[in-house]
């Protein structure tokens, strides 16, 4: 694999999180209606989930050496 791999990939879930959740979390706060707000706010909370998994997932590819050059 690429040099490097792991950190790129950890770069790129990190600030997609970041984006993906503050637009969510602006919609839930925004919008009118309960079930946006919860809609949202679950959404946001599920980009969390799937982020916190690609770095669990990246974390053990790195360490089995599937990163390694």
């Amino acid at each position: 694999m690429i040099s490097g791999m792991r950190a790129y990939g950890v770069a790129i879930t990190v600030v997609w999180a970041m984006c993906a959740c503050t637009v969510l979390l602006v919609l839930a706060v925004s919008v009118g209606g309960l079930w946006l707000h919860v809609g949202f706010g679950a959404g946001a909370a599920l980009e969390l989930v799937l982020s916190v998994l690609t770095l669990r997932f990246l974390s053990r590819a790195s360490v089995r050496g599937r990163f390694d050059v």
